[in-house]
């Protein structure tokens, strides 16, 4: 993809809903986009290969949350007390809600309803959950995009510089003669008061740096509030649709 190119295609996004069906963990959600990308002429391999990313970044973000919640306690306590059923349940059913995981969720709202949980504390609980879950799409959806506009802003200054870096490889051989023409163009400068672009000839048109896109969530194209459950039920309904 150039850098001219405003849109995903039809295959990219179908990428991108993939692996974030897979992030999310919903399976409704990853059925419709494997057969959407399919439809849309992903093959079978290049499915295989997204499910496969989607999963190691899945596994990745795991792994970086199980060191980042224990950080976060501090120096105590050492080891996990002894759980109570109650403190167990209620945990795993906000864990299982979040990560969309129905089974998980059907389990535990079971066991909540065994422990005496009463349906308004269980509609709480589900109230409780989806707030974090809007949260947390808010603050990454905001910093993503404060990335997305620094990687832009990067972009343009590089373009009105009109030289890349004294690192970059297209100067690794130059030698004097690098050194010979940087010296000729500041010599030139100084005698005609104007700027000389001889020593670093121009590469390329790259002033259409990507587009600002606000759009979170890839099957609606609006920006999604509702929550994982409206989420979900989207997806089941366009799976079984």
């Amino acid at each position: 993809m150039t850098t001219n190119e405003q849109r995903l295609s039809v295959e990219q996004r179908e990428l991108v809903a993939v692996g974030a069906s897979i992030g999310a963990g919903c399976h409704p959600c990853v059925k419709y986009h494997i057969k959407a990308g399919t439809d849309a002429g992903l093959a079978g391999g290049r499915v295989l290969a997204a499910v496969t990313s989607a999963e190691r970044v899945a596994a990745e973000a795991a792994e970086r949350m199980h060191v980042h919640a224990r950080a976060q306690l501090g120096a105590e306590p050492a080891r996990p007390a002894e759980v109570s059923p109650l403190d167990d349940v209620l945990a795993s059913l906000g864990a299982a809600l979040a990560a969309n995981d129905l089974a998980n969720i059907e389990r535990h709202l079971q066991a909540a309803s065994e422990l005496g949980v009463s349906r308004s504390q269980l509609q709480e609980a589900i109230e409780v959950t989806q707030k974090v879950q809007q949260n947390a799409a808010r603050i990454h959806v905001e910093k993503a995009e404060r990335l997305l506009e620094s990687t832009a802003a990067a972009v343009l200054s590089a373009d009105d510089d009109g030289a890349c870096a004294d690192d970059c490889p297209c100067h690794a051989g130059e030698g004097e003669t690098a050194a010979a023409g940087i010296e000729s163009a500041t010599c030139a400068t100084e005698a005609s008061g104007e700027p000389s672009r001889s020593a670093f000839p121009p590469t390329g048109d790259r002033s259409s740096g990507p587009a600002h896109s606000t759009t979170y969530a890839a099957v609606s194209g609006e920006r999604a509030e509702a929550g994982p459950f409206t989420a979900m039920g989207r997806c089941c309904a366009m799976s079984d649709s």
